[in-house]
């Protein structure tokens, strides 16, 4: 009787050193919600801006981007997506319009980070409105860093604008911040608007459409980027407005590749 509670006893002991190890791994977790990240899946943008500038070209180089949009839960997609970009030696860095996840949970980002970060480039993201449902608000802000960003590249300017407005509780998009994100258009001979939902959509917030192209025509924004739709799409929201671009989603086996040059830009639909 001596040896058995010893046993249990040395058991429970173990029991926390146990826990804490299990911890440490992906193996177990407290609960779907908790944002617990190594090192390296923290700031993603940050570090990948950081990649993107400390190679950035001369204004009078050609720029190419590729764009991407909507890979929640399309994971073989993804990576075949991801194997067709790194057999092209052209592409600078990846854009990512939004949609990251499907239901904003830590796994999902982690697995498709996973993917997208076995590209040869780096690549940046916006948040998607599945991004930011559940405590996807939470996880996108430690992976990925700010919801409202931008950097510039060579004679570029990318921004990238949060216009979940339900998500958001109608905070967002802040066009307030946007407009000063715009006050410097002289400086760059191209400048990008990157979100996910698109001014024509509902989910956008109606109201808001209107003051968006205001501003992307006051300051001659080159192009307003968007996901969301899953489908590709290129339009003028007003007949004399600013060109908008919609990204379609892996599932469609397609992205896009924009060439920059100086003040001009052309647009290619890829299928991998």
């Amino acid at each position: 009787m001596k040896n058995i509670y010893c046993y249990r006893t040395t058991s429970w002991l173990l029991l926390p050193a146990l826990l804490l190890a299990l911890a440490g791994c992906e193996l177990f977790e407290y609960s779907p919600y908790e944002v617990r990240l190594k090192p390296e899946e923290r700031n993603i943008n940050e570090q990948h801006i950081a990649r993107i500038l400390a190679e950035q070209p001369s204004s009078s180089d050609t720029l190419t981007v590729a764009l991407t949009a909507d890979t929640q839960g399309f994971y073989a997609d993804n990576d075949d997506m991801v194997h067709h970009m790194n057999h092209r030696d052209d592409i600078a860095f990846v854009l990512h319009a939004g949609d990251i996840t499907d239901y904003g949970l830590l796994k999902e980002f982690r697995w498709i980070h996973r993917s997208l970060d076995r590209l040869r480039v780096p690549y940046v993201a916006v948040i998607g409105n599945h991004d930011a449902v559940g405590n996807g608000q939470d996880v996108y802000r430690a992976m990925f860093g700010k919801f409202d960003f931008s950097f510039a590249v060579g004679s570029s300017k990318f921004i990238f604008l949060n216009t979940n407005f339900l998500e958001f509780d109608f905070k967002a998009p802040d066009l307030d911040w946007l407009e000063t994100q715009l006050q410097d258009r002289a400086s760059y001979k191209t400048v990008f608007v990157v979100s996910h939902i698109p001014p024509t959509s509902f989910e956008f917030g109606e109201h808001n459409n209107d003051r968006y192209q205001r501003l992307l025509e006051k300051y001659n924004v080159s192009l307003s980027i968007h996901g969301h739709t899953h489908r590709y799409d290129f339009y003028k929201v007003e007949e004399e407005g600013v060109d908008h671009l919609t990204v379609a989603t892996t599932n469609e086996r397609e992205y896009m590749v924009m060439q920059i040059v100086g003040e001009q830009f052309k647009l290619e639909r890829v299928n991998f």
